[in-house]
């Protein structure tokens, strides 16, 4: 049976009261703190078999799990965040995932991790028991935080598997198909994440490891394009499209995203810099078009950002 929760009609601070203990009773060690006075959430929550679902969506906020393990040592869960719209930023292991909408990322349940974001934001999470992904999937703690493009088809898969019992089981869904449909959902996720571990990735990994060689060492280089880019590897540029079509992105995306990747870090590390100059350095010849995507990535001015971290 699917619950539905919101804090319309409440005050500020009674809201964001409310809201924590709805989410700490859903899952463990679950906080929200809004970035903004005004905290408006609603939420539908699911127990579905084995796995507690729900569909939440809020204005801006930081949302993080605290000591999630404290109730019981020896629990071990996974937990999938699909964006359905706004972005944010995951922290978790010391690893960072920027997501943005369809994008996914995998959460070990019962450690410390954290969402940060920055606007209104809608997402699809699911808590199951690690072991019947773990089964499935060799190398799960790889993934663990790491994010899962939207672009992938099994990503999308999943999503449209996801909404889909949303829909059913606000209709007439039969609650004893629950454990089987759970079932499912684990086989549809064990897929995807399969498609990305590297112990699978087939004879095309040695060469998109050579790629991500030479995109590192040719970032600065404003001409490297995907043509530039297959021609220092000797390669055709259907061939190297394909092999980097296993990590769910194109020769191009994948320049435009490291570049970003080292402008965010040059932000933070070189403060001394003015922001044009990091784009100049990071591979970008406009600096507007650098602030622009810059924007789409992380959801802040390249400004902001730095004021922010």
């Amino acid at each position: 049976m699917i619950e539905h929760f919101s804090t319309r009609g409440r005050g500020s601070a009674e809201s964001i009261e409310y809201w924590n203990e709805l989410l700490n009773a859903t899952y463990n060690g679950l906080v929200v703190d809004p970035v903004q006075s005004l905290f408006k959430a609603q939420m539908s929550r699911w127990q579905m078999g084995d796995m507690t679902m729900i569909a939440p969506q809020s204005s801006a906020a930081v949302v993080a799990r605290r000591n999630p393990g404290a109730a019981n040592r020896t629990a071990q869960s996974v937990v999938i965040h699909m964006v359905q719209s706004g972005k944010c930023r995951l922290t978790q292991r010391g690893r960072t995932a920027h997501l943005g909408p369809g994008d996914m990322v995998i959460c070990a349940g019962e450690e410390f991790y954290q969402f940060d974001v920055p606007e209104s934001h809608q997402l699809l999470v699911v808590e199951m028991d690690r072991g019947p992904v773990e089964s499935r999937v060799q190398h799960l703690d790889d993934m663990i935080a790491r994010n899962i493009s939207g672009q992938l088809s099994t990503t999308r898969l999943l999503r449209n598997f996801l909404l889909s019992l949303w829909r059913e089981g606000g209709a007439n869904f039969d609650p004893s198909l629950e454990q089987s449909y759970a079932s499912v959902l684990v086989d549809m996720l064990a897929t995807g994440l399969q498609q990305r571990d590297p112990a699978t990735s087939g004879p095309a990994s040695p060469l998109l490891a050579r790629m991500k060689g030479v995109v590192a060492a040719h970032l600065s280089d404003p001409d490297l394009t995907p043509s530039q880019l297959a021609a220092e590897l000797g390669v055709s540029l259907r061939k190297l499209q394909s092999a980097v079509a296993q990590a769910g992105t194109t020769p191009g995306s994948y320049i435009m995203q490291s570049r970003l990747e080292l402008a965010a870090q040059r932000l933070l590390v070189e403060r001394d810099l003015n922001v044009t100059s990091i784009a100049y350095t990071s591979g970008f010849t406009d600096a507007a078009y650098f602030a622009r995507r810059f924007h789409e990535r992380y959801g802040l001015s390249p400004s902001q950002y730095r004021q922010r971290h």
